[in-house]
């Protein structure tokens, strides 16, 4: 039976018993606790814990799950993997043991098979109802094994739902076992026996003291592995010789180098692939942080394992098909993805490579070097230095140094990364910044932000808050007005709250209420003006602080302002216009490129200024010239459209559910803004937006760059700054053709063949280099006669012109000598000589040499030449040289 009918006879053979048959959900589960999605009840947990209304009942499910926890032992035993896949069915209130257990049994044996005989039962050694309910159904006594809490008793936590489990084993027989009297099931010493089911039964609820009492709503929840249930019904010893992974394996084994196949590297090579196809095809790319550090780890250990197998080159983006057509049936969303999964590897693979390489090369001799001096501590310094230097992972590290029998310290790892941090954060306090700066800080590009706030700030923000009755999500009121009369709740300056504030000073104004936007979301704080009817102030920047007031960077331009006083303040509603088109902007082109690259597309950071932007996104490769170009195209065919551009508060779940994109979602409240740019972007979002995208008049895209792996970067200008941007490129493109002497469309043409003159050029210079050397060795190593030094040299495809310039410097070279060449070029030979001596005059001595090699030749005393189609006496020929001349001087 193949994996997937096994799969399916699980999914029908519930719903045919009323279960409502679940999707698998997402390996990225949405839970603060976990990263993945570790276990087939993991979706589920809500409604186990009521928090959640489920949708029946009873559901049944097979679930994608990703763990990590037993990462060093997968490719050691024949059962552990990353991803796996759990069948289950689970009751919410509705059936309870006598139920589960029944429909177990009867699957195992009667839907799969499986002999009666063979079949072993654990249960927790107190749940004598469990026991029973078996004995009835047909389990002898001496098969039902009763066990403690460690192997069946199961809890979410410490405190909350819980309850007994029992387990159903199937026995492969004595010939698979370790022929310990005691061999049981749950030994893991042998593979007689499967684990195949377990079935938790969710009846108590633990207090803070420990103590149980009874559920008012008992539970079911049940998990048979799909990769070991294959291994019995396939009968085979190991998972990785089911269906479920041969065909990955059998690829593998096609491509390593003879004698090279070690089993443990084979079987963590197939499942991290298996792995990364799911993860990647579900968008967690691999980057430094969370669960896509996860994924990055994992690739990064299968292609160490490949290098230690032969594999030199990346490999593991050509298993991604193999993987692919082997899953796509239940989960065809695959072959979707598969060319995006196929780059994502790639990329990852190629950018790994250089780093294991030079990473390795340091290590090993580390370890050399220690295994002689017969220690087992890699220095801390060592292991920092592989990181921090060479990009080494410190669990590569670890993981190559136990495989070696060396250990690593990881606290004093973690001591020097804390110490580097530290180093860090000193040097940007002596430069009177606070934090380190980013790229744009250093630049100015980014107003200057308040300080942190101190303990004494937060004291009065908080007072402030109480007094005022100040909200954050209330004080702003710059969605709908740009002016607005308020109140002057306080004065703050170098982090003092004072009474007033005079012409010529700076500070800080917290208004009761303000139309002024505080920075975020890579949105720049607003400026404008804070006025009365006799004073005025310029606000420098707008910040949100960590208290949830809004604080307003000011200087007094005139006059003064007294705590709690009637003010007006002004937007300067030109800027925040220019701010809003780059932010509606940054949609669009988010949008684009999900339509144009991928799902996988997601923003990782932004910042937003008055007509230009900086987009910086997840990808796995930089963009080519023809994509940039569509998402340019896309980009101001929307604006060209002017789509209608609407704002609603809805919940995060209605948001999800509309397909708003929602980034950094723990930050997102019960209530978040949806910003809706016609049906092309839909996205949660707290920015100012215009009303209609023919607003932004146009987008250029003026760069597009990487910042980090798997970080791209996009920057654009809009309506006038492009348009400026435009007219100096054109500008720039009129000097070139001024400075060439030749029309703009003539530019390239002319380029290219100064181009390959130059080449030409290059590649006369490399010849012209090459035969100086050669003729220095030629003029070493040439024979004399008295004080005639005599040259002779045979070439194939060197050309005539060549030929006569070289025996021409050879001359000129020589005080006296005779210099005498021969080029072989298809079927014919041509000869040349030169001479220094009247007396040895050059047309004599070639026709000499042509006669003994079959041909004729004639010329001047200082140069001739000459030729023949008898290929075979050119060597007999060169050698007579000697002999003429030696006849000549004679004469």
């Amino acid at each position: 039976m193949t994996g997937n009918e096994i799969r399916q006879k699980f999914l029908d053979f519930f719903k045919q018993r009323g279960h409502l048959v679940q999707p698998s959900a997402p390996l990225s589960i949405d839970d603060p606790t976990l990263l993945f999605t570790i276990a087939g009840m993991v979706p589920l947990k809500a409604f186990f814990l009521g928090k959640k209304k489920p949708p029946a009942s009873r559901l049944a499910s097979c679930q994608l799950c990703f763990r990590t926890n037993d990462l060093d032992r997968v490719g050691q035993t024949s059962y552990h993997h990353t991803l796996f896949e759990m069948l289950g069915n689970f009751s919410l209130g509705d059936y309870f043991k006598e139920d589960a257990c029944q429909w177990g049994w009867e699957f195992v044996t009667k839907e799969l098979g499986l002999s009666e005989n063979r079949i072993w039962i654990t249960i927790f050694k107190e749940d004598d109802e469990t026991y029973q309910i078996w004995k009835k159904i047909g389990i002898p006594a001496s098969r039902i094994l009763r066990k403690g809490k460690e192997e069946n008793f199961w809890s979410l936590a410490e405190v909350g739902p819980c309850g007994p489990d029992t387990e159903i084993f199937f026995d492969r027989g004595k010939e698979w076992g370790c022929s310990r009297t005691k061999c049981l099931p749950g030994c893991n010493n042998c593979s007689r026996w499967v684990e195949l089911w377990n079935l938790v039964f969710m009846q108590f609820n633990r207090n803070k003291e420990g103590i149980l009492s009874p559920l008012p709503s008992k539970n079911i929840d049940t998990g048979m592995g799909l990769e070991r249930t294959a291994s019995v019904l396939q009968e085979v010893e190991s998972d990785y010789d089911t269906d479920l992974f041969s065909p990955i394996l059998h690829w593998l084994k096609g491509i390593l180098p003879e004698n090279r196949e070690e089993e443990r590297g084979l079987k963590v090579i197939s499942d991290h692939l298996r792995a990364l196809v799911f993860l990647l095809g579900e968008g967690i790319l691999p980057s430094n942080v969370g669960k896509e550090y996860v994924v990055r780890r994992v690739l990064r250990r299968a292609y160490r394992f490949g290098r230690r197998l032969g594999l030199e080159d990346i490999f593991l983006y050509k298993g991604v098909p193999v993987v692919i057509k082997m899953m796509q049936e239940p989960y065809p969303y695959l072959k979707e993805k598969e060319e995006e999964i196929v780059s994502i590897i790639k990329a990852e693979e190629r950018n790994f490579q250089a780093t294991l390489s030079r990473g390795m090369e340091i290590l090993e001799a580390i370890i050399s070097d220690l295994k002689q001096k017969n220690k087992r501590v890699i220095p801390s310094h060592d292991v920092f230095k592989l990181y921090d230097t060479y990009g080494f992972p410190i669990e590569l590290t670890e993981e190559i140094a136990a495989e070696e029998g060396l250990v690593i310290s990881r606290e004093e790892y973690d001591k020097l990364l804390t110490e580097q941090r530290e180093r860090g954060r000193r040097e940007a306090m002596e430069l009177g910044i606070g934090a380190v700066l980013t790229g744009e800080e250093k630049l100015g590009i980014i107003p200057k932000k308040p300080t942190l706030e101190s303990r004494v700030e937060k004291e009065i923000f908080e007072r402030l808050k109480l007094k005022y009755n100040l909200d954050a999500a209330k004080t702003f009121q710059g969605y709908e007005e740009l002016k607005l009369d308020t109140t002057l709740a306080g004065i703050l300056k170098q982090g003092t709250e004072v009474e007033r504030i005079t012409q010529g000073e700076e500070g800080e104004f917290i208004l009761a209420s303000t139309p002024f936007y505080p920075e975020g979301g890579g949105q720049l704080g607003d400026k404008g003006k804070v006025f009365t009817s006799d004073s005025s102030v310029k606000v420098l920047d707008t910040q949100k602080m960590s208290s949830g007031l809004i604080l307003h960077r000011v200087k007094v331009l005139k006059g003064e302002f007294k705590k709690e006083e009637r003010v007006i303040a002004e937007v300067d509603g030109k800027r925040r216009k220019a701010i809003a088109r780059a932010h509606t902007a940054t949609h669009l082109l988010q949008a684009a490129l999900r339509k144009i690259l991928g799902k996988i597309v997601k923003q990782s950071g932004s910042l937003v200024e008055e007509d230009r932007f900086r987009f910086d996104f997840t990808y796995f490769s930089p963009l080519t010239r023809p994509q940039l170009k569509k998402i340019t195209s896309l980009l101001n065919e929307k604006i060209r459209e002017n789509l209608f551009i609407t704002i609603e508060e809805m919940s995060l779940d209605e948001a999800q559910r509309k397909g708003a994109v929602a980034l950094f979602e723990p930050k997102y409240k019960e209530k978040v803004r949806v910003v809706s740019i016609g049906e092309f972007s839909r996205e949660v979002c707290g920015g100012t937006h215009l009303s209609g995208s023919g607003e932004i008049g146009v987008i250029q895209i003026t760069s597009e760059s990487g910042v980090a792996s798997g970080i791209r970067r996009i920057e654009a200008l809009l309506g006038e700054k492009a348009l400026i941007w435009l007219e100096e490129k054109e500008e720039l493109l009129q000097k070139i053709a001024a400075v060439l002497e030749t029309q703009e469309n003539a530019i390239l043409p002319l380029i290219k063949e100064k181009n390959e003159k130059l080449e030409s050029q290059a590649e006369e210079l490399k010849r012209w280099q090459k035969r100086s050397v050669e003729m220095e060795n030629l003029i070493r190593k040439a024979s004399q006669i008295g004080s005639i030094k005599i040259i002779r040299k045979k070439w194939d495809n060197l050309s005539t012109e060549v030929l006569r310039e070289t025996a021409e410097k050879l001359k000129d070279r020589l005080k006296k000598g005779v210099v005498v060449l021969a080029s072989v070029v298809g079927n014919k030979a041509f000869l040349v000589a030169t001479s220094t001596q009247k007396n040895l005059p050059a047309n004599k001595i070639i026709k000499e040499v042509c006669q003994v090699a079959g041909g004729s030749g004639g010329g001047r005393w200082d140069f001739a030449q000459g030729g023949t189609s008898s290929l075979e006496k050119i060597d007999e020929a060169l050698k007579e040289v000697p002999l003429i001349v030696e006849r000549l001087l004679d004469i």
